[in-house]
Order: C-alpha cells, then sequence, then structure tokens
C-alpha cells in the first residue's frame, strides 16, 4: 500500500509545505482515498487517477477543505466519481460555506456520505472507523483496516489519552505534532498536540510505523529535532510534501 503526502503544514502552507492532504492511490482496485483536502489536494491535477475518488474529511478547519474547490481542475477531462464522506456538520459547513458562495462561485456537484463515531462503515472491502478527537469546533480520527493492514489518522487533537485505544495496534499511524514541547500552552489553547504529546500517543499505539505530519508552518528546519523526538520514537518519519512510502 502506497501513502503519498500532499501537505504537511497546519494552518497555511509555506515555501515547501501545503496543508494536509495524504493521498492512498491504491487502496482498493479502481478505487483512491484522499484523507483531508487542504492545499495540496491540487497534486491530484497530475496524478493517474482510477475510476472513484473517496474523500474524507476529518473536519471543517480551511487548512482540510479549501482544495476540495480545486476538485474543478482535477475533474476536467476524465470520467471520475468523487464521494466525499464526513460528519453531518463538516459536509454542511464545506457545501455551504464553500461552494455557490461569495467565496468560490460553483455549486457543489459531488455525491457525499455522512459518517460518524458510532456507525463503521466499508468502503472497497476496507473498514473504516472513526473516533471523535477534543479539538475546537470538533475533528475525527480515522481509521482504515484491510484485511491484512491497518492505517490510523490523527491529525487536529489536544493531547488527551481518549483515542489510544482507537488506535491501538496499526500497522502505521499518522499523526499531527503542530507545536514543539515549549509552545505546549499554546497547543492547548488551539487544539493541537506537542512532541511530548505524539510519543505518548505513539508508544500507547504500538504501532509498527509512527509518521509525523500537520507541522508549525514557522518552523524553518525538521519540527522533529526540536524535543529530540528521533531519540524518543524509534524509527519515526518526518512527514514532507511529495513524500511517498509504502507499509
Amino acid at each position: 500500500m502506497r501513502v503519498e503526502f500532499f501537505g504537511t503544514a497546519g494552518f497555511h502552507p509555506n515555501a515547501e509545505r501545503h496543508t494536509a492532504g495524504i493521498f492512498l492511490p491504491d487502496a482498493a482496485p479502481g478505487e483512491a482515498f484522499l484523507l483531508d483536502a487542504g492545499t495540496g489536494t491540487w497534486r491530484l491535477t497530475a496524478r493517474d487517477l482510477p475510476p472513484r475518488l473517496h474523500i474524507f474529511l476529518t473536519h471543517a478547519h480551511l487548512d482540510h477543505v479549501a482544495g476540495l474547490t480545486y476538485l474543478l481542475d482535477v475533474t476536467h477531462g476524465r470520467d471520475l466519481e468523487i464521494i466525499i464522506y464526513g460528519d453531518a456538520k463538516t459536509l454542511q459547513a464545506a457545501r455551504s460555506a464553500l461552494f455557490g458562495s461569495p467565496l468560490f462561485p460553483l455549486q457543489w456537484s459531488y455525491a457525499t456520505c455522512e459518517i460518524a463515531p458510532d456507525t463503521p462503515l466499508q468502503v472497497a472491502g476496507i473498514q473504516i472507523t472513526t473516533f471523535p478527537l477534543t479539538h475546537p469546533d470538533g475533528c475525527l480520527a480515522l481509521r482504515f483496516d484491510w484485511p491484512q493492514k491497518s492505517l490510523a489518522y490523527v491529525t487536529d487533537t489536544i493531547g488527551d489519552d481518549s483515542y489510544f485505544e482507537f488506535i491501538g495496534g496499526v500497522d502505521l499511524l499518522i499523526h499531527e505534532r503542530n507545536f514543539p514541547d515549549r509552545m505546549k500552552d499554546l497547543a492547548k489553547a488551539s487544539g493541537h498536540c506537542t512532541s511530548a504529546d505524539l510519543v505518548r500517543a505513539a508508544q500507547s499505539s504500538g504501532a509498527k510505523q509512527v509518521v509525523a505530519t500537520h507541522f508549525n508552518p514557522l518552523t524553518p528546519t525538521d519540527p522533529l529535532l526540536e524535543d529530540d523526538v528521533y531519540a524518543q520514537i524509534p524509527g519515526v518519519i518526518s512527514a514532507r510534501d511529495e513524500q511517498c512510502l509504502d507499509f
């Protein structure tokens, strides 16, 4: 299974990073998954795509949904079916606040599927479950279980332990790390994780591979060099835009 990082920054893009987007081009035969649709969504325009693209939204903040308006270019000249998943509040906000509004003139034209934490769903034989995270206006953790592997995506959450059982035993954990430990007060106020929070989640999950993403866009160097995260999570990967990995 291949994972491509379309955007690894939080809040806003910078010269090296776009905002949230994780692409699974071969999630299942004929099916691709995109986890969140930040500014990195434009990268889809240069990709060969299968007949169906499933877009899973964790929440409605702009750094996770602004790229939905870029789908105009993604779909141009292609026979591509798009289904967008999210909780009711997220789908409503994206559909009514972005589309057919002063922000973007075209109307929403995509199929949707409402998801809820207490209702697992199956997409192309893959079990998908969600968990409500602690974040202003809410956010969903996503877990994907194939017959022989699993992936959990945790972004935009305060550093509590409410979701640790949900991510237990995954093969690949993709987890936010927005701030260094010295900025823990800002992390708490904005609903994000510090290095220490990432370390706790990684150790609790028992994940075979941990990838950190959703970094503070003002950090000029590798964010995991702060707080010596590499020493605390053996084998952890600091995601960068256009990086690919297999699991």
